[in-house]
């Protein structure tokens, strides 16, 4: 095994891993579409693009230690265990530029970025150029300045205001912008621990001193061997409908926050999701759905969002106004219908979210995207106009596709797991 590692080490990874395989250069014709549009520029020669790069951090657990010393940096208060932190710097395509550590558990992702930065022997300074663009998660909020100080352009989600509750159209969207590129890092993570068990357990710790070589060996062999993330063929597509909305206000969301609609229940009927009300609700294809949401991710939360529901009661239930005309300003126009829908938290158990939706009942549009005028809703990231947030796919899916079709809830052999309290 020594042997094996070392040729490894020596022969195999130098050419697939580290910030010496390969250029700066090309790094960025590793640029996909989305990333490339949203904060790029496809349109400059392939030699001044900028690269696009994604960093973080994941968790290889360890054994508990007789060496206290060992104990007290592996132990991370986050995850109430002990662990060792590989830092990954990802391309858009999920090839892995360079895996970076292992760190203590107790350093977070601004302090390792700041580390190499300050660092004379530091390789993110050395390597990239002035305008190269770093796709970083809220982790990364300290270190930001740091970067940009050295030329690099930053981008990552946005945090609410203070005394805010929500975060503001603009704001949800330029989040959303980040989110669809950078769930390229979190897959590659989740590689490492799906196609090596060696990481998936708890390392062993009379093993630790082969960890480091035993990550680059795992990255390399995925680099090599592992096909790429490709663009969806509708990318071009989702940059479009992305900048054209990016500034787009929510004005639903304005009319709802000023008539307190969460509040006012004499306003709304309550219907079910047969009823004949929603009859001009329109019928989408998966692939609207994907258009409406700017990806998949928000479709396919929405199944386990509708079992929620549907196994307390085996109904949807969704409110309507039908008097919206008389209230609603007109920048939203005329001929519109709102309907609410309650959905339950899946983190708090205490918690409903309202989703507001305003369909247009004219005939010009029915069954498409377009009759669908606005919507919102009370979470975080509820006033994006840029996509949608999950509670409001979950509303939208059941209504424009699940109920016509056959729908169950995911993974119901679990609902009888536990032994009946009661």
């Amino acid at each position: 095994m020594d042997k094996a590692r070392e040729c490894l080490m020596n022969q195999f990874v130098p050419q697939y891993l580290g910030f010496n395989h390969m250029s700066v250069q090309e790094v960025a014709a590793r640029n996909k579409i989305i990333p490339e549009g949203l904060f790029g520029n496809p349109e400059l020669a392939p030699e001044a693009k900028p690269a696009i790069i994604m960093c973080d951090a994941t968790y290889i657990f360890v054994q508990n230690s007789s060496n206290y010393k060992f104990q007290k940096n592996t132990y991370s208060l986050q995850k109430l265990d002990n662990l060792v932190k590989p830092f990954m710097l990802v391309c858009c395509d999920g090839h892995i530029l360079d895996c970076m550590g292992p760190f203590k558990a107790t350093t977070n992702d601004a302090s390792i970025t700041s580390l190499d930065l300050r660092s004379e022997e530091g390789n993110i300074r050395s390597f990239f150029r002035i305008g190269d663009i770093f796709i970083l998660d809220r982790g990364f909020r300290d270190v930001t300045t740091d970067l940009e100080a050295h030329g690099f352009r930053t981008h990552m989600p946005e945090t609410v205001n203070e005394n805010e509750f929500q975060l503001t159209t603009l704001q949800a969207n330029n989040s959303r912008f980040v989110t669809m590129c950078r769930w390229v890092v979190e897959v590659v993570n989740g590689r490492i621990k799906r196609d090596f068990r060696l990481f998936r357990h708890v390392y062993n710790n009379r093993a630790a001193r082969h960890l480091k070589g035993d990550l680059k060996i795992a990255c390399a062999l995925l680099n090599k061997y592992h096909r790429l993330i490709e663009d969806p063929p509708e990318a071009a597509l989702y940059v479009t409908i992305a900048k054209a909305r990016q500034l787009l206000p929510n004005h639903l969301s304005d009319f709802v926050y000023r008539e307190n609609m969460n509040r006012r229940s004499a306003l709304f009927q309550t219907i079910d999701g047969n009823n004949p009300h929603l009859d001009t609700f329109p019928q989408l294809s998966i692939d609207d759905l994907k258009r409406f949401a700017l990806g998949t991710y928000q479709l396919k939360q929405a199944v386990s969002y509708y079992g929620e529901h549907v196994r307390q009661t085996g109904t949807y239930t969704i409110e309507i106004n039908n008097q919206v005309d008389e209230d609603i300003p007109l920048v939203l126009g005329q001929n519109n219908y709102l309907l609410r829908g309650r959905i339950r938290s899946r983190h708090v158990s205490g918690r409903t979210y309202f989703t507001y939706l305003l369909i247009s009942r004219n005939q010009e549009v029915i069954n498409t995207l377009d009759a669908i005028v606005g919507y919102c809703c009370n979470c975080r990231v509820g006033r994006r106009t840029v996509g949608c947030c999950v509670h409001i796919m979950t509303v939208v899916w059941y209504l424009s596709w699940a109920r016509y079709n056959n729908v169950n809830a995911p993974a119901s052999y679990l609902d009888d797991f536990f032994e009946n309290e009661e």
